[in-house]
């Protein structure tokens, strides 16, 4: 009989594997034979078996990179989408490269139709299988029965989470040992006896995961008898320190020689396929929109400043604090008058340094636009923490503690605290210290699916009259 992970490849992973290289070649099949025709590709047509190849090779490979991840218990349905886009696009950059170094002549009308084809099917697809991965685990099908052993309130929020989304993740929780007298626990959770009981129980019974909150320190001999039964009878064991005291966030935990170590922050951002993506992202939209839409927006800001009568230069240079602490130069269109008072007091709501276009500036977002220069530099990307002026990041670091915290990313054009109401004119250091709360979590769960997020959120804010803190 096989066990549950080699049922999981079989049934879930294989079939999704399968269905995806049919739709690529499906799809180029029927484009080939409808394009051949119309466009005479010399050398691609129905039977190049040469270009179906090129296409499983490519489809493979990125496979390889972005795995097939859809019956994961915990993952969300628009991961799944997000992972087939990722997955699809990875194919046909591949592709393109391959058909670009075989043959002379790319076939872009093919290409592009089949992007675009297979980019909806395949989100389809996976979709819809999630889906009905979910409605088998509702009908108890792909369980995994789990027991906790401990009853302290590590256990009882053990319990809570387990059993948060028990119908879409198939957690099966059959009960909980404990030899307290009043065990933590939730009423409806079974007491299944006390720990002397548990070596009785485990004979006759086989849970998929045991999760164990007994600590380790002052309950040695039990919980080394504990897992010596997992490995005896190939149970999952997994175990549930007591972390009170410590932030609740991702951590990493490694060996140091004999010791474990817990590294107190994993940022996402961290490792080298991430910054690489979000950078080029940075790179390409930035450039885009300076190339593009850029001039005309210069031009007129440059007019307005003029007809409004106001004098000074067109661009505002400020020092912020960014990257792990460094300072830099941040660009915005000017939107008040030359003052002193430019690089530590904040713009309020009626700020008589405002000129009236540089007030429509603000109120349109208009003058944070030329921050793009600084995402093309390098200096910011498109979203993170917003910059705060240097003299701020000297005042708040010396009130908030986890202040300087958020200078671990990029500081961003928008960001997660803008589109959650931190934006503007912080009045007070508890209005200060929620921002600085949002960047931190921003960081800490980072995924290019919530700058995609972050960003359509900011377009839609910005529209008129909708954000009522920009001034």
């Amino acid at each position: 009989m096989l066990e549950q992970a080699s049922r999981e490849l079989l049934y879930f992973k294989v079939p999704v594997f399968v269905t995806d290289l049919l739709i690529h070649l499906v799809t180029l099949w029927a484009l080939l034979c409808l394009f051949t025709p119309l466009y005479g590709i010399e050398g691609i047509g129905p039977c190049s078996l040469k270009v179906y190849g090129l296409l499983a090779l490519s489809f493979s490979c990125a496979i390889a990179m972005f795995r097939l991840r859809l019956h994961e218990r915990k993952i969300k349905a628009i991961i799944v989408v997000w992972r087939a886009i990722l997955q699809t696009v990875a194919t046909y950059v591949l592709f393109i490269t391959l058909l670009a170094l075989v043959y002379k002549e790319l076939p872009r009308h093919l290409v592009v139709m089949q992007i675009g084809t297979t980019l909806v099917l395949i989100s389809l697809w996976h979709y819809v299988f999630n889906k009905m991965v979910r409605q088998l685990r509702r009908l108890g099908h792909n369980s995994r029965h789990v027991l906790i052993v401990g009853g302290d309130p590590i256990a009882s929020r053990l319990y809570k989470e387990l059993k948060r989304g028990q119908s879409v993740t198939g957690y099966k929780i059959l009960g909980y040992f404990s030899s307290r007298e009043k065990p933590d626990m939730p009423d409806e959770a079974t007491h299944l006896g006390r720990l002397t009981d548990f070596f009785d129980w485990i004979q006759v019974n086989h849970p998929d995961d045991i999760y164990c909150t007994l600590p380790p320190a002052t309950m040695k001999s039990t919980v080394d008898a504990i897992i010596k039964v997992c490995n005896d009878r190939f149970i999952e064991f997994i175990f549930v320190p007591l972390m009170e005291g410590y932030p609740h966030r991702h951590m990493n935990i490694s060996n140091m020689g004999k010791l474990t170590v817990i590294k107190l922050r994993e940022e996402p951002m961290t490792t080298l396929k991430c910054k690489v993506f979000k950078r080029l992202v940075d790179v390409v939209v930035s450039g885009l929109f300076l190339c593009t839409v850029y001039p005309f927006v210069c031009l007129f800001v440059w007019l307005g400043d003029k007809l409004s009568g106001s004098e000074g230069p067109l661009y505002f240079r400020q020092e912020r604090t960014g990257y792990t602490g460094k300072s830099f130069k941040v660009y915005k269109f000017r939107s008040m008058k030359v003052n002193a008072d430019a690089d530590k007091v904040q713009a309020t709501k009626d700020d008589p340094r405002k000129t009236k276009f540089g007030d429509f500036l603000r109120r349109s977002s208009i003058d944070e636009l030329p921050q793009f220069i600084n995402v093309l530099k390098g200096d910011m990307s498109i979203v993170g923490p917003r910059p705060h002026m240097v003299f701020h990041t000297e005042m708040y670091s010396q009130l908030i503690g986890n202040y300087m915290v958020r200078h671990l990313a990029k500081p961003g054009i928008t960001g997660w605290a803008q589109i959650n109401g931190c934006r503007g004119e912080t009045k007070t250091v508890e209005e200060m210290a929620d921002r600085v709360e949002h960047d931190i979590w921003y960081i800490e769960h980072w995924t290019p699916l919530l700058d995609i997020e972050i960003f359509f959120k900011t377009i839609w804010q910005v529209m008129p009259g909708r954000d009522k803190q920009a001034y």
